[in-house]
């Protein structure tokens, strides 16, 4: 099983931490606008409720929350649009951008312009989504019981389980990740995609992740995803 320290690696996924607030608050307030369709209650819905944590973490205020969840009704909504861009970086890495839109034909230009500069080139429909799985990963912060608890969540039907300093996080199935998540009331869940199979960037690590860091920088883009290790 691996680790989650090579997750992270693989993944690469660059946070917007460092980014401004406002534009950092405002890809946040997108996820939970497009998250509440079709379902605004985040007690039946996995992935609102997960975006709304996530925006509590980083101190977005709940006005704001409650906003995006209300923009739903807003005709103006109906503008916005998930996208998935996918490309073949240096050395033949798998790279994978996914976000959400108001104009998707000028945002898929500028990532393929991005992505031209940075030596890539766009891949056809399917050839990277496929290389990916969405799954769940769910951080316990200092369990009191670890090995009752890595018990409890082999048994709920975790794929890995490993540690990360004194937290235990765990690889879940996008349907057990709630079940899992639940076992203990600090857990903290992420969706998010992991590879199925990696590849080394090798001597273009450097160019792959600078692609990277370009792509998650753009506006409208939420996650970046590779599947090139040494990053």
């Amino acid at each position: 099983m691996a680790g989650h320290s090579k997750w992270a690696q693989i993944k690469r996924k660059k946070a917007v931490a460092d980014a401004r607030r406002g534009a950092l608050f405002g890809k946040i307030s997108r996820l939970i606008s497009i998250a509440a369709r079709g379902n605004p209650d985040p007690s039946s819905n996995l992935r609102l409720k997960t975006e709304i944590e996530r925006a509590r973490a980083m101190n977005m205020p709940s006005d704001s929350i409650e906003r995006a969840i209300r923009r739903v009704s807003d005709p103006s909504a109906d503008l916005l649009s998930e996208y998935q861009a996918e490309f073949i970086g240096p050395g033949g890495v798998g790279i994978l951008a996914v976000g959400i839109t108001d104009n998707q034909n000028r945002t898929l230009n500028d990532l393929r312009l991005l992505a031209a500069e940075h030596g890539a080139r766009p891949a056809g429909l399917g050839s990277v989504v496929w290389m990916f799985r969405r799954m769940g990963v769910v951080r316990f912060p200092h369990p009191a019981n670890a090995d009752a608890l890595q018990l409890a969540v082999i048994d709920a039907g975790a794929e890995d389980v490993q540690q990360d300093g004194s937290d235990m996080v765990v690889l879940s199935p996008l349907d057990r990740a709630e079940h899992i998540r639940a076992l203990a009331p600090d857990a903290e869940l992420e969706l998010t995609m992991l590879p199925t199979a990696t590849i080394s960037a090798g001597l273009d690590a450097a160019r792959v992740a600078a692609l990277v860091d370009a792509l998650a920088a753009h506006d409208d883009v939420q996650e970046v995803f590779t599947n090139g290790t040494d990053l």
